[in-house]
């Protein structure tokens, strides 16, 4: 391709790319340093390869990132060095003691509009599941149900008396907040269980109800409200005022006005796409912009963040809740895969800019970060998450344990979450009951395969073969993408799936070629996009399309044995022996029996 086509070719394929965003991921680190020799013509990979190096560039004229560029708000600590986020589907519930007065100042409008969905202004319901499998919305919708109760939340897998289980281009910014005034949330310590303190609770799906899933919450209890204040307040005032209600998949927009959320996604997206294209194209300056938005977020004193996650996904309201962060925070940080990723493709490749020195300062501050995960009561509460939460701690943790040598831990944690939070993730048709519980069950079911698919990659990377782990009910990974190629989207956006479709064509094969069908039908550019580049089966040396390559054609890794669990007849997952209820986010729960009928789906034929 001439360097004039090429650069018209890679135009087209940014703008067209700009509407989707490449998912959490693990890239091989050997696929990628074989496929950096100049003289290996790689047709089939090569516009998803200009793509990524033409992305490199972009996103380095937007960084580099911290999470101390504040906006105005402090976390509860004071310590611009904490990452802050707040809850995505919470949103304030004033109802002030005294009617006919807007108590906020220049509000502009309420926030308790039925219609104020950040994501397009459509109020979800849930659909209970259709035997066709097919999210039709013929079926009865699901009403959630609230009521108060005691909060009590899960910190490991032992047993308690309780049956609940609360389961734009910009400069370096400055070292401080300079000149601003800040606000500053309320002090507290983030400490998970209240006693005896109650709240108003979600429930997911009740099979039948024949009202809409969030009109419950839309209601105000009478029998309690809000003192009224005695003069008008600013609308930051709701933070520690007003309680907050829970929307599922309604996303609050004030949320984006913190950094702390685009801060790391970019910043874990560009340092990838950096370091791999320097791989490719041995440019210093990829390796430079790498090795300076690592440093920078992670490293740099005055830019660092403190290596844990006190304040991520604060729900917002008066009181020690308004005050600390959720279970549901860490997930704000599984870009952090991706950073790994970088820095073990910045050293394979011997990047200059990545000394020991370094190397050694972000060895450290994950140690202390994984220290945190397994000590802190939000970590543990996320660790044993039955949904994408656990599946995407689970990617968080291997990652880290990688980057310090530590493969035997990262083995570890792989194999015990195929060995049990999996096992109830996915049903015999191929369904993923606890994310098509959810009011965007096809979001949250591309969402948790993201992570299963990065787990079983970094599993391949590790020389295990967890492509072929199977459900208690017989499902693999290929079974859930398989199920989700085939059921309806509504109005989610189809080509969020198209990735997982990619990866599990090159996992698994395309003999029949329905995979590529289904690509071309979704995203008829999908070769020219970034992940088209790594999900090539080469980039997965331990899946089964990999073993089915002649030998000459494979890297031999050490096999590790994965069991074949029989298929079951349907039984509660396992996270129900100690809790009648589980929290999939904060403040929405799950029954056994809401599960159910996801589980009892029949399997489709091809």
């Amino acid at each position: 391709m001439s360097a004039k086509s090429r650069s018209v070719a890679v135009s087209i394929l940014i703008i067209s790319s700009a509407a989707l965003g490449d998912p959490n991921d693990w890239i091989n680190v050997g696929y990628i340093k074989r496929n950096a020799d100049p003289s290996d013509v790689r047709s089939t990979t090569s516009d998803a390869e200009q793509a990524i190096v033409h992305s490199a560039d972009t996103y380095a004229q937007k960084g580099p990132w911290s999470v101390t560029n504040v906006k105005g708000v402090l976390p509860p600590s004071g310590d611009i060095h904490d990452y802050l986020s707040w809850a995505p589907y919470h949103w304030p519930n004033c109802n002030w003691c005294t009617s006919g007065r807007n108590h906020l100042a220049h509000t502009g409008g309420s926030s308790n509009d039925a219609n104020s969905d950040g994501e397009g202004g459509t109020s979800d319901t849930f659909s209970s599941p259709s035997t066709s499998g097919a999210d039709s919305g013929s079926g009865p919708s699901l009403q959630a149900r609230h009521r108060r109760m005691n909060r009590v939340r899960l910190n490991g897998l032992a047993h308690v008396s309780q049956r609940s289980i609360p389961l734009a281009p910009q400069h370096l910014p400055d070292s401080s907040p300079g000149d601003q005034s800040p606000i500053q949330l309320p002090v507290s310590i983030p400490a998970l269980t209240q006693t005896g303190a109650e709240s108003e609770r979600t429930y997911a799906p009740s099979a039948g109800s024949p009202t809409p899933a969030q009109a419950a919450a839309k209601k105000a209890n009478k029998s309690a409200c809000t003192p009224s204040p005695t003069k008008s307040l600013p609308p930051s005032a709701t933070w520690t005022t007003c309680p907050y209600v829970v929307r599922d998949g309604q996303v609050n927009p004030d949320v984006r006005t913190l950094n702390g959320v685009g801060a790391i996604g970019e910043a874990s997206q560009a340092t990838l796409y950096n370091a791999i294209a320097y791989a490719l194209e041995g440019s210093p300056e990829h390796s430079r912009n790498a090795a300076a938005f690592v440093e920078w977020f992670f490293l740099n004193a005055p830019t660092r963040m403190n290596p844990n996650m006190n304040f991520g996904q604060i729900v917002r309201g008066p009181g020690p809740k308004g005050r600390q962060g959720t279970f549901t925070g860490v997930l704000d940080l599984r870009g952090i895969v991706k950073v790994v990723n970088a820095v073990q493709i910045l050293r394979t490749s011997g990047s200059p800019e990545w000394t020991d020195n370094k190397h050694q300062g972000m060895v450290e501050w994950s140690t202390e970060y994984v220290n945190w995960l397994d000590t802190s009561d939000i970590g543990k509460s996320t660790a044993t998450r039955p949904n994408n939460h656990g599946t995407f701690y689970v990617s968080q943790v291997t990652a880290l344990s990688l980057l310090s040598g530590n493969n035997q831990r990262a083995r570890q944690f792989l194999q015990e979450f195929f060995s049990k939070q999996f096992m109830d993730q996915i049903a015999a048709s191929g369904e993923q009951p606890f994310e098509a519980a959810r009011t965007r069950p096809f979001h949250y079911r591309c969402f948790n395969l993201e992570a299963l698919i990065t787990n079983a990659k970094l599993g391949d990377q590790l020389g295990l073969n967890l492509w072929s782990a199977k459900s208690k009910y017989g499902g693999t990974i290929q079974t859930a993408v398989d199920y989700t190629m085939r059921v309806g989207t509504k109005t989610e956006d189809i080509t969020e799936l198209a990735p997982h479709v990619a990866a599990v064509a090159a996992a698994y094969g395309d003999p029949s070629g329905k995979y590529s069908a289904y690509l071309r039908r979704i995203l008829p550019n999908y070769q020219s996009k970034p992940f088209w580049y790594y999900d090539q089966t080469a980039a997965i040396s331990n899946s089964p399309a990999a073993k089915k390559r002649p030998i000459a054609q494979r890297r031999e890794e050490p096999e590790v044995e994965t069991s074949d669990f029989g298929v079951f007849g349907f039984e509660c997952p396992e996270v129900f022996k100690w809790a009648d209820e589980v929290e999939l986010e904060d403040d929405l729960f799950v029954t056994c029996e809401m599960l159910r009928p996801f589980y009892e789906i029949p399997q489709l034929s091809e």
